[in-house]
């Protein structure tokens, strides 16, 4: 009798140990069926705050609103209209407030220009402030962001828009003293990435190299993705690379952290056998216990473009194009480059990009 109760501890504490906080395995997506529909955007991002969703910016040539999902009533609210456009970049939380700290903001694919300010959008207040400048030099889009400690940071992107100068930049700025602060490159150059903070380490996850062209000024960068994760020790403010890398890379993908995992989704990808084409493949990694990514549970919606925020122990995920393909913005009439560019290049024939529709979103979330 005794042996019979040693077992069944044993066996209920092997499976509590199987299905820690942050283990997804065995969980599917689901889609949130929401009483009311949010507009779809690309390129966006979104954030969690006081347990709400806030999605913010998109792909398009005006400014767009905040919309706010409440999981609690299960519906989307339209609150104030961004400042200016801005879109390719990761939006970060921080005392309430939301902070874009680069973006694409004009101009026309490929030569887009760079948001030249912080913005901010006040939770509390429902209003935007324009903060500090970002130095002529450091401005980019496509990069990753994250806050650690009260500051925030910026790491990768792109400076050119879609035409040239991915970057491995790195940079600190103070939401409070408003100032930039430049940090050690990463050890890669990448655009259209992530980043997500567990305990010290900062980690820079996905992307590509978009500045890729090859000898004929085709643009193959869909296929030019990043497996490495960079990795940043703040502890001693040393870069290094984990041995594990993606198992399949994608450019504009999300990437979150919950009970110390990652989760990396989505994106869009060529191969050597497949066109470019949004991606549905989700990824996890516990970076201080695995030594690879283990594939979960697909998206229920190929998303490239996408964003992804945490509320308590649910990953939601959201926005996105379809794209693929012969989904890319055509070039200009006529195939003259577009102004703006210091160093423009003779523009080649594009496929056409990520399809700017009204559709609904589609919000999708992963319960662990």
């Amino acid at each position: 009798m005794q042996q019979a109760h040693l077992k069944a501890v044993l066996c209920f504490v092997v499976l509590l140990g199987l299905n820690r906080p942050g283990d997804a395995q065995g969980s599917t997506w689901q889609v949130v069926h929401t009483r009311n529909q949010a507009i779809n955007c690309s390129e966006c991002g979104m954030a969690a705050v006081d347990g709400k969703l806030y999605l913010l910016g998109g792909d398009d040539a005006s400014p767009r609103p905040v919309q706010r999902y409440d999981p609690a009533t299960n519906a989307w609210t339209v609150l104030a209209m961004a400042p200016i456009p801005m879109h390719h970049f990761q939006a970060v939380a921080w005392h309430r407030k939301i902070y874009v700290l680069d973006a694409f903001s004009g101009g026309q694919f490929p030569v887009q220009d760079n948001m030249p300010n912080v913005y901010s959008y006040d939770t509390r207040t429902n209003r935007w402030q324009k903060e500090g400048e970002v130095p002529a030099a450091r401005r980019r889009a496509g990069a990753a962001a994250v806050e650690y400690h009260g500051k925030l940071y910026l790491v990768d992107g792109i400076q050119h828009g879609h035409s040239s100068g991915t970057t491995n930049m790195f940079d600190c700025y103070d939401p409070v003293s408003r100032q930039w602060t430049v940090l050690p490159d990463a050890p890669h150059i990448r655009d259209h990435c992530f980043a997500a903070v567990i305990g010290d380490r900062l980690y820079v996850v996905g992307g590509r190299n978009t500045s890729f062209r090859d000898p004929q000024n085709k643009i193959p960068f869909f296929a030019k993705t990043m497996l490495d994760v960079d990795v940043f020790d703040f502890a001693t403010s040393r870069w290094s690379t984990l041995p594990a890398r993606l198992p399949l890379g994608s450019g504009g993908g999300a990437l979150v952290a919950l009970n110390g995992v990652l989760y990396y989704m989505g994106g869009e990808r060529a191969t050597d056998t497949e066109p470019n084409a949004p991606r549905k493949n989700v990824f996890s990694l516990d970076p201080l216990r695995g030594s690879t990514w283990q594939e979960l549970d697909s998206l229920r919606e190929a998303r490239n473009g996408m964003c992804a925020a945490v509320i308590g122990h649910t990953i939601y995920a959201a926005g996105g194009s379809g794209g693929g393909a012969g989904r890319m913005p055509p070039p200009n009439p006529g195939g003259q480059p577009a102004t703006g560019n210091p160093n423009p290049q003779p523009r080649p024939q594009l496929p056409s990009g990520p399809p700017r529709n009204q559709q609904p979103l589609v919000l999708e979330k992963l319960v662990l």
